[in-house]
C-alpha cells in the first residue's frame, strides 16, 4: 500500500470508528497521538512529517495545499475507504500546538516551521482548505451517516481558515467532555447566549479540575487573539449543551439534566390584569412521561413537552390549575428537581426581568428572555428597590418607554411597561449582570425534525436559524442566497422552502466580505411524512364524504366546495406584529388588520410592517395573482394601495422565492402609475 496512503487511513481510522458512531468528532491531532498512531503501523513522528512532505505516490503539485487538492480531487471515484487528504489536514491542526518561540496569536510561523521551511506568510492556496474541511464534514454526515461520528468544520475566532484547524485543538477531548460540569457548577441556564464574561468567570472559577494548565494560561494570557479564539470555542459547545450532565467516577460528580425555568405572562390591558406562569425550557429531549418537579410549590408540579424546547405551564396535579409565582419567586427564583428523572430546574433570581412576545416561538403571551432584544420591542418589569437605575436607563438609553397601567397580577412594587427600542444596555446590565445585548455572535437551530445526528434534518422538517450578537452590517446567507430575518423577530430566521437535499447547506453570517460564523445543515429526501391520498374522507358530522377531504397536511379542493384560506396562517406571517396589510389584486384592494377586518376578496400578499415590512405570497396560486389594471373600492383605499406598493416598496423586503419576487416586481409596477 502507498506509504503516504497507509498514515492517512490509520490516522482516519484514530478518529472515525464506530464506537463514536452518533458522537460528535473532533480532529485533535498532537505530536503524541501521531507518535500513537504511528505504532500501529511501524513508523515514527518524523516518518509522519517526511511522508506528508513528499505526499502520494503519483503527486505531481508543488506545495503542500496543492498537493492536498490534488489527492482530493473526484477521490471518490477511486473507491477510496477513507478521504486521502486526511493526513494533510492533521499537519494544520498540529501547527495550532507547534512548540516554540512564538507569540500565542502567530499560526503561519508555527505551519511554516513544522514543514521545515524558512518562509513567513500564508501558503499558497491556503484559502482553498476549507473546501477539505467542508468535504470531511460531507463525508462524515452524509456518506457515512454518522456510522462513525460526527464531524463539524466550524471556525473559532477572527479568521475563518486558521479557525478551522484552531477549533479541533483549543480544547482537548477530556476538557470539552468535562465543559459541561462547569456550566452546570456555574448556574448557566443552557437555553440562553452566555456573555463572554460568563464563560470566562465558568472556566476560572470552576475549571482548577478540569482543564489543562495550557488552557488556563490562555485565559489569563494578554493575547487577546488566543482568549476569544479559546472562548469562541467554549460558547460553540456552550450553544449546543442541552443540560445533560453525565455522572463520573472520577470526583464523584452527580449527573443529570439541567433546564431553565422561565417566567411567563399574559397580559390584558383592557381590564388591566396580568396572570403569571412558569415554563420549562430545554435544548435536550423531554422523557414521555410527564416531568414532577418538587421544592417550586407546597406540592411537586406537573408539565409535558409543548413545542421546540418548550414545556406547557407548570401545573398542580390536584387541581389542574397552572401555578402562578409569588413575589417571592420573582425576585430570589426558584430550584426544583424531579429526583425520578434526574431533572433540576432554576429560575434565576432577578430584580428585573424582559419579556417578549411568544409568537415567533409559537407560544402564547408574553415569554421572559435572559437577553435584552437589539433593534426590537420588549416587555420589561421591575421592582422598587431596582427602580430608579432602571428608570433612569429607561429615559436616557430607551426609546418609546410606556409603562403598562397594570392593577392586578403583579407583585407588590413591580412595574410593567413597554420599549420600542433599546440603545445601549449600559443600565439594565449594573442591576442585573448578564442580562443584555449579546456581546458575541452565535448561531443557533431551533426546531425542525431531526433525521440524525446534529445537524441532520428531514427535508419535511428544516429547523430555523437563531443569530444572536449580530449589527446592522451583519448580512445572513443560506447556501448562498441572502435571506431575512422572519416577520415580528429580530433574531429568528426561516429556511427558504427549496434548499436542496442530500448535500451540505452553508449557514454563513457575513460581515461585508469575511465570513465571521459558519454551520451547516443536510436535509434528507426519500422521506414524506404525509399521505397523498386519503384512506377515508368523511364529513363535518362523521359521515363519509364525497367531495374534498383532509389528509395529513395535503388538503385536495374540489372545485364545487369554497374553502375559505385562513390568511393569519401566511407561511412566514408568525402571528401579527405591528399591522398586516392585506393586498388583492385590484388597485384599491387592501385591508389593514387588526384595524379592519379580513377581506372578503382574495388576497395575494400579506405585509406585515412596522418599521420596515416583508411582502408574504397569500394568495391561492401564483397563476391567479396576476395583478389587475381596474380600479375598486374608494379613493381612499386606492390611494392607501399605491402608497404601500410604491411609496414604501424600498421599506418592504420582497419574497425571497425568484417566482414570487417578480410577481411583486409586477404588482410594484401597476402601482407606480396612479
Amino acid at each position: 500500500m502507498d506509504r503516504y496512503l497507509t498514515w492517512n487511513d490509520a490516522l482516519a481510522k484514530r478518529f472515525f470508528h464506530p464506537d463514536v458512531e452518533g458522537a460528535p468528532v473532533y480532529y485533535f491531532v498532537t505530536e503524541d497521538v501521531i507518535t500513537e498512531v504511528g505504532r500501529t503501523i511501524g513508523k515514527s513522528y518524523e516518518d509522519f512529517l517526511l511522508t506528508v512532505s513528499v505526499g502520494p505516490r503519483g503527486a505531481t503539485w508543488s506545495g503542500h495545499c496543492q498537493r492536498a487538492l490534488q489527492v482530493a480531487d473526484g477521490w471518490r471515484d477511486r473507491g477510496l475507504e477513507y478521504p486521502p487528504y486526511v493526513a494533510y489536514l492533521a499537519v494544520f491542526v498540529l501547527a495550532g500546538g507547534h512548540e516554540g518561540d512564538y507569540a500565542p496569536q502567530a499560526y503561519y510561523p508555527r505551519l511554516w516551521s513544522l514543514l521545515g521551511e524558512d518562509r513567513t506568510g500564508t501558503l499558497p492556496s491556503f484559502d482553498r482548505m476549507l473546501e477539505l474541511w467542508d468535504d470531511l464534514e460531507q463525508w462524515s454526515v452524509h456518506d457515512r451517516g454518522g456510522e462513525l461520528g460526527f464531524f463539524q468544520a466550524r471556525i473559532v475566532g477572527a479568521k475563518i481558515h486558521v479557525g478551522l484547524p484552531l477549533a479541533q485543538t483549543i480544547l482537548t477531548e477530556t476538557e470539552r467532555g468535562d465543559l459541561p460540569r462547569m456550566f452546570a457548577a456555574a448556574k448557566l441556564d443552557p437555553g440562553r447566549v452566555a456573555s463572554t464574561r460568563e464563560l470566562r468567570r465558568a472556566l476560572v472559577v470552576h475549571g482548577r479540575d478540569y482543564l489543562r494548565p495550557l488552557t488556563m494560561r490562555a485565559l489569563e494570557s494578554r493575547s487577546e487573539a488566543f482568549q476569544e479564539a479559546l472562548l469562541d470555542a467554549v460558547a460553540e459547545d456552550f450553544s449546543e449543551w442541552d443540560g445533560s450532565v453525565p455522572a463520573t467516577n472520577r470526583d464523584h460528580a452527580e449527573g443529570g439534566v439541567f433546564a431553565g425555568l422561565r417566567l411567563c405572562l399574559e397580559v390584558d390591558r383592557i381590564a388591566g390584569t396580568a396572570r403569571a406562569s412558569l415554563r420549562v425550557f430545554t435544548r435536550g429531549t423531554y422523557p414521555e412521561n410527564p416531568i414532577n418537579i418538587a421544592g417550586l410549590a407546597s406540592e411537586p408540579l406537573e408539565c409535558v413537552e409543548y413545542c421546540d424546547g418548550w414545556s406547557t405551564p407548570l401545573r398542580a396535579p390536584a387541581s389542574g390549575f397552572d401555578h402562578e409565582p409569588d413575589g417571592v419567586a420573582w425576585r430570589s427564583g426558584l430550584a426544583g428537581a424531579d429526583e425520578r428523572l434526574g431533572w433540576r430546574v432554576r429560575l434565576e433570581p432577578a430584580r428585573v426581568r424582559v419579556f417578549e412576545k411568544g409568537q415567533t416561538l409559537m407560544l402564547p403571551g408574553l415569554i421572559e428572555v435572559l437577553e435584552l432584544p437589539r433593534d426590537a420591542p420588549f416587555y420589561i418589569a421591575f421592582d422598587g428597590i431596582a427602580s430608579g437605575s432602571v428608570s433612569e436607563w429607561l429615559e436616557s438609553d430607551c426609546e418609546g418607554w410606556t409603562p403598562l397601567q397594570i392593577a392586578s397580577g403583579l407583585p407588590a412594587g413591580w412595574t410593567l411597561g413597554t420599549v420600542d427600542r433599546a440603545s445601549s444596555d449600559r443600565g439594565i446590565s449594573d442591576v442585573r449582570p448578564g442580562l443584555g445585548h449579546a456581546d458575541r455572535l452565535s448561531m443557533r437551530l431551533l426546531g425542525g425534525v431531526r433525521a440524525s445526528g446534529r445537524n441532520t434534518y428531514f427535508s419535511f422538517g428544516p429547523p430555523r436559524l437563531a443569530i444572536h450578537g449580530a449589527s446592522a452590517t451583519h448580512e445572513v446567507q443560506v447556501d448562498g442566497r441572502v435571506v431575512e430575518p422572519r416577520a415580528g423577530s429580530t433574531l429568528i430566521y426561516e429556511l427558504p422552502a427549496d434548499l436542496p437535499t442530500d448535500r451540505r447547506i452553508g449557514l454563513e453570517v457575513l460581515d461585508g466580505d469575511d465570513v465571521v460564523r459558519r454551520q451547516s445543515i443536510y436535509l434528507m429526501s426519500g422521506v414524506s411524512w404525509r399521505f397523498e391520498h386519503p384512506f377515508v374522507a368523511v364529513d363535518s358530522f362523521g359521515n363519509q364524504a364525497e367531495g374534498g377531504a383532509i389528509c395529513g397536511a395535503v388538503a385536495p379542493v374540489p372545485d364545487k366546495v369554497d374553502y375559505q384560506r385562513d390568511l393569519l396562517r401566511t407561511p412566514g406571517l408568525g402571528g401579527p406584529e405591528g399591522l398586516v396589510y392585506f393586498v388583492g389584486r385590484r388597485r384599491g384592494e387592501i385591508t389593514v388588520w387588526p384595524d379592519e377586518q379580513l377581506p372578503q376578496w382574495q388576497a395575494v400578499w400579506a405585509v406585515p410592517f412596522r418599521r420596515r415590512g416583508r411582502a408574504l405570497f397569500c394568495g391561492s396560486s401564483l397563476a391567479d395573482a396576476e395583478p389587475l389594471p381596474e380600479r375598486v373600492g374608494d379613493r381612499s383605499h386606492r390611494r392607501q394601495w399605491h402608497d404601500l406598493l410604491w411609496r414604501r416598496r424600498k421599506r418592504i423586503t420582497p419574497p425571497s422565492d425568484r417566482a414570487q419576487k417578480s410577481l411583486w416586481i409586477r404588482y410594484r409596477s401597476i402601482a407606480r402609475d396612479r
